[in-house]
């Protein structure tokens, strides 16, 4: 029997393996990290500074090549998720990720969100236009806490969150990270523009 109670804790039930597999996965991790804590405040930081730490066995490509598409961890997981909740922030009428999406998790629920107002494609997504921020910055902006809110979304389980909001990435997260841990998406892509070096080391 495959006990993987220790890694099903740690992971908030996403990964199931063997306590074997996943203290060696974390090892692998504490050590690598351990690389990954030097500081530079400059843009080069992420070419001198992130390499993985952490690997998916079946990671996929969904969406389009290039700017758009992203690797997402195992999405095979995602089908016993029947309540499977999407967020895609910074649109920019680019639905390619929620496209591929929908086609390999057709039970998934996907919301899309730019600060202009777009239309997202027959049954593949919900559109809002709401820009992602602090609450005042940009304006008229609005913090996750507020946006799972109005959506009524605070007691469910966010899967993905992939966003590429133009720089707003500076003000936006920083609230996020202090979200309470069920709030936090299981998942997180993010596009970082180097429009800031002096915080993207931050």
């Amino acid at each position: 029997m495959n006990d993987c109670h220790l890694s099903l804790i740690e992971s908030d039930h996403f990964i199931c393996e063997s306590n074997h597999v996943w203290n060696e996965r974390k090892n692998v991790y504490q050590i690598q990290d351990k690389k990954n804590m030097m500081k530079f405040t400059s843009n080069l930081f992420f070419l001198s500074n992130w390499e993985p730490n952490f690997h998916c066995s079946h990671a996929r490509r969904i969406g389009k090549m290039g700017d758009g598409g992203k690797w997402v961890c195992d999405p095979y997981r995602l089908k016993s998720r029947l309540d499977c909740l999407i967020y895609s922030a910074g649109s920019k009428r680019d639905f390619s990720f929620e496209n591929d999406m929908k086609k390999t998790m057709p039970h998934c629920e996907i919301h899309t969100f730019d600060k202009n107002l777009y239309t997202c494609p027959q049954n593949i997504c919900i559109f809002h236009q709401i820009t992602f921020g602090n609450g005042t910055h940009p304006n008229d902006s609005k913090t996750w806490a507020t946006i799972i809110q109005e959506l009524n979304h605070v007691q469910r389980k966010i899967d993905i969150l992939k966003i590429d909001i133009e720089g707003g990435e500076y003000v936006f997260f920083p609230l996020l990270m202090q979200a309470s841990t069920h709030s936090l998406p299981q998942q997180i892509f993010v596009e970082i523009h180097p429009n800031k070096p002096n915080k993207i080391h931050e």
